[in-house]
């Protein structure tokens, strides 16, 4: 077997194994999503814990929904942690409060998201904590899709889905790019190695909080839902999962191209920390369509003839269906699980432009700092 040939078998047999995972994710949720959720005896009371900096214009809305919720008041708390905002974030919370007994609004007692949400935890009146970002939306029968979930997969951390909302190509290329990550997110959950939550819905109870360490001694400033879920992970935690129209959190697109991409050198700075079996089939799955392409471009069919060129050509071609299909098939199946449209081209090309910025943000994080609402990441 020639070297070129076996490149490209070896490069089919990590194309095969990549749409073997991916495929599972897909099955999982296929067979798993929009649970019902019904109030029974014995439902949680929760603590909705809301670390808010500089929110003033999403976080009335955020605490509207809270407050429209299908649960009964006397069940739930809200608690929004300040972190030290600059604008009127505390003063439109802190507002809502006379007509509204249920919530708080507390001052961080540290600095950074992790703290704030520690501060929640410890002043929380219940050990069910559910988290909620300042700049979401969310539907009336969250919070009983999450009690009950919690309820019955008696879950130490229950990984919730999140939708990002956008127009045109950058809003629909991020809410694209989010649905590949949330298939990723409960699928793997699913099928019980879960890789990845998200801190903008998540739940946990108080006591498996405490137990883990909470975030004592976390060197990055991001990736509070990373790490959580590693803490819970390796302590033997129960993981839980909840996919559902009902449990989601809705976010906005970021509006430029600047903040999109500002945003993606964040998210991939928390990634330095999560050393270990799924980030080396990261790097594998951001490398394997340039491993694709660079075989694809030196396969010459007239120098090969003879070479079993046939067989070489059908490798190559097998690799990038194996590639390609699978992600675009989850993605469908987790926007049709949300009521979303399916449009082919925009995930096609979601698909092809991921491809390209993932591995180079990804190695800029490795060197670069970004900066979030005036601090340092």
């Amino acid at each position: 077997m020639s070297t070129d040939l076996l490149i490209a078998f070896t490069l089919l047999g990590i194309a095969l194994v990549h749409a073997l995972v991916i495929g599972s994710w897909r099955s999982a949720i296929a067979e798993r999503r929009n649970q019902d959720a019904e109030i029974k005896d014995g439902a949680p009371m929760m603590s909705v814990i809301v670390p808010a900096r500089d929110e003033e214009r999403g976080i009335a809305q955020v605490l509207q929904d809270l407050h429209a919720q299908a649960f009964p008041k006397e069940r739930y708390e809200v608690i929004v942690v300040d972190d030290a905002s600059s604008d009127r974030t505390a003063s439109i919370a802190k507002g809502m409060c006379p007509q509204w007994p249920g919530l708080r609004v507390l001052s961080n007692a540290g600095a950074g998201k992790k703290a704030a949400i520690t501060t929640g935890a410890i002043a929380a009146s219940h050990d069910h904590i559910v988290l909620t970002d300042a700049d979401t939306r969310c539907g009336p029968e969250r919070l009983k899709a999450i009690a009950m979930a919690m309820r019955e997969q008696q879950a130490d951390l229950l990984i919730l889905p999140v939708r990002t909302e956008g127009h045109g190509l950058l809003g629909w290329l991020q809410s694209t790019e989010q649905a590949a990550l949330l298939g990723m997110s409960m699928g793997s959950a699913l099928n019980g190695a879960p890789v990845l939550a998200y801190g903008a819905n998540l739940a946990f109870t108080a006591a498996a909080f405490r137990e883990v360490g909470g975030f004592a001694n976390d060197r990055f400033a991001s990736g509070d839902d990373l790490f959580l879920l590693r803490r819970m992970r390796a302590q033997g935690k129960r993981i839980g999962v909840h996919f559902s129209s009902e449990s989601l959190v809705t976010t906005a697109a970021v509006a430029s191209w600047s903040a999109f991409f500002a945003q993606r050198l964040r998210w991939a700075g928390k990634m330095r920390g999560a050393i270990g079996v799924f980030s080396l089939l990261g790097v594998i799955g951001l490398a394997l369509p340039w491993m694709l392409l660079a075989a694809s471009v030196n396969f010459s069919f007239v120098d090969s003839m003879g070479q079993h060129a046939f067989h070489h050509l059908l490798f190559l071609a097998a690799a990038w269906m194996l590639w390609a299909v699978p992600p675009l098939n989850l993605v469908a199946e987790v926007q049709r699980a949300l009521g979303m449209r399916v449009r082919f081209m925009v995930n096609v090309f979601a698909l092809l432009a991921f491809s390209a910025y993932a591995p180079v943000i990804a190695v800029l994080s490795l060197v670069l700092r970004t900066s979030w609402k005036g601090r340092r990441m």
